[in-house]
């Protein structure tokens, strides 16, 4: 899974069909649209799949000119406008691959995968490109053994660990142990456990996902694994690309709302960015997303793994914090321009009263404008609460 842009005016080629891939399950029934959004809540349905009329979800059985490993399927799916990305083009690809003999090497291989444009071009339908900066892709595996039980893979030195958790380690992380060897005894390295059954878990990691069965897996279609990567292929694929969009618009709001300063006065920016973040809660931002089954746990050990609930905290408290500053600053000014007008206006006032009294003409004018205007220097002069008011102009026309 990694992130690329679709093209602005050019549509999927004919091939391309409207839709999640539809896995197709034991009984004959397929998992497609319908039936997933039944798993799902109707807020968060929208985003994953789009509205009927209104796709943002494609997907394309065993791309032609894919090479090995092979990739069965490809999906791609428009970032939707709640997550408030500037780039409008913004999607997500994911490629469904089959695993070899060697699935560590291959996961590895396959993480660097967005930096290999040659490859992808054979994949990807035409305008469709890695986005800007992507070096590795968002990995979920999943791996059953014939005997039920995983072999080892790793040094003496993880002999604490069982051969299970190996396993979750090494396809979550992605990452060969001459690269980076995690720490044996630091047991928080496992802290994104998901406890299906006796006959699988999961571990989910900052850059990747990871489902090992424990149980024998003598293959075929009516198996209890075989229903599992159904699972995996649809309905915990959609968790995750939930996952990843929150991730998207919880840091582009984060950013945005970072480039405000202390001297902003744009109220109209403010407002935008607030409706933003109500719009990413609306459509994106749940921790409970259905009520069944593991989806809820797996979204939330995603979210504690980047750490999101704190950024859209923070995020929604530095927005709050900027917006009281721009009102407060706003009441200030105008606080200032009627204490000023008020300041200036009354010698003005009684001046020209009293010049009405004593006559009228262009003498008179000049008289009591000029009394007004020195009246209003002594004052300013000789009151220090006035001398404020002109303080506080001129304090805020620095800050702008």
């Amino acid at each position: 899974m990694f992130e690329v842009g679709l093209a602005a005016a050019e549509p999927l080629p004919e091939e391309w069909a409207e839709g999640p891939l539809p896995a197709l399950l034991a009984d004959g029934t397929a998992a497609d649209r319908e039936r997933r959004l039944t798993y799902f809540e109707p807020r968060v349905g929208t985003s994953l799949f789009g509205d009927p009329g209104r796709p943002s979800r494609w997907h394309l059985r065993r791309p032609p000119d894919a090479d090995e490993p092979a990739v069965e399927a490809v999906e791609l799916l428009r970032v939707p406008a709640a997550a408030g990305l500037d780039d409008r083009r913004a999607a997500l690809a994911v490629l469904h691959v089959r695993l070899g003999d060697d699935p560590l090497a291959e996961l590895a291989e396959l993480a660097v995968l967005p930096t290999d444009h040659a490859r992808l071009a054979k994949i990807l339908p035409s305008g469709v490109e890695v986005a800007a900066g992507t070096a590795r892709a968002w990995t979920l595996a999943h791996v059953t053994f014939e005997q039920g039980r995983p072999p080892p893979v790793m040094p003496t030195a993880y002999t604490s660990w069982s051969t299970r958790d190996q396993w979750l380690w090494l396809l979550a992380s992605r990452s060969p142990l001459e690269r980076f060897a995690p720490d044996p005894e630091d047991t928080a390295l496992f802290a994104g456990r998901v406890r299906f059954s006796a006959d699988w878990q999961a571990l989910v990691l900052r850059d990747g996902a990871a489902f090992v069965g424990t149980s024998p897996d003598p293959g075929g279609e009516e198996t209890f694994h075989a229903t599992a990567a159904h699972h995996v292929h649809t309905i915990y694929l959609d968790v995750f690309l939930l996952a990843r969009l929150q991730y998207l618009g919880a840091n582009a709001l984060a950013n945005a709302v970072s480039a405000l300063t202390a001297r902003e006065s744009d109220a109209n920016r403010l407002l935008r960015l607030e409706g933003r973040l109500t719009e990413l809660r609306r459509a994106l931002w749940s921790s409970h997303i259905t009520s069944q089954g593991k989806g809820n746990e797996l979204l939330e050990r995603f979210q504690e793994q980047l750490c999101l609930d704190q950024l859209l905290s923070h995020t929604a408290v530095g927005l709050a914090g900027t917006a009281r500053h721009v009102e407060a600053a706003r009441s200030r000014r105008i606080s200032v321009a009627l204490g000023l007008l008020s300041s200036v206006g009354l010698p003005f006032g009684v001046a020209y009263a009293a010049g009405a009294l004593w006559g009228s003409g262009p003498w008179t004018l000049l008289v009591t404008t000029l009394v007004a205007v020195l009246v209003t220097v002594v004052l300013f002069v000789l009151l220090p609460p006035l001398r404020g008011l002109w303080s506080n102009t001129m304090w805020d026309r620095t800050e702008d």
